[in-house]
């Protein structure tokens, strides 16, 4: 299996593809063959539902910089990295279905962000958003979940 991961990404890398499906392939770990050398530069929608990921790999933003959508619903992931905030294209999100007990602040700066989804996981409060726009309709995705207060 984990050969044909490594394929999948190698042709994606080599003809430079824009979407990347890697749903439904067990994946315990981010795949390090998405983060080799300068990344996957023209990679604007990564699809890894219904895997087994806990974490994202830190230099997401450096190695994906083109990201315009990232699925991950349906996976195991407790902490989303602050790193997630350097993903400035990023428009759509979807943590759904996760392990999430708390989401970072820096995801509040995205400011392309339009779809923000985080149900069904274990979230106990939002961070507070940075500033008032598009962004605040994230709120929306957990309309029952109470705003962090500042410190």
């Amino acid at each position: 299996m984990a050969s044909e991961i490594c394929k999948t990404i190698s042709v994606a890398r080599l003809e430079k593809h824009k979407n990347l499906f890697l749903n439904y392939r067990n994946l315990h770990h981010f795949p390090l063959e998405l983060l080799k050398d300068e990344g996957l530069q023209h990679l604007e929608r990564l699809y890894m539902k219904r895997n087994s990921l806990t974490t994202l790999p830190e230099n997401l933003a450096q190695k994906l910089p083109n990201l315009v959508e990232l699925y991950l619903h349906s996976n195991n992931i407790v902490v989303v990295p602050e790193a997630i905030g350097s993903l400035v294209k990023l428009q759509c999100l979807d943590l759904s279905d996760n392990a999430l007990e708390i989401v970072c602040p820096e995801i509040g700066g995205l400011r392309a962000l339009r779809h923000l989804r985080l149900a069904n996981n274990q979230l106990q409060f939002l961070p507070p958003v940075p500033h008032c726009g598009p962004q605040s309709a994230m709120l929306c995705a957990a309309p029952s979940l109470p705003a962090a207060q500042p410190q």
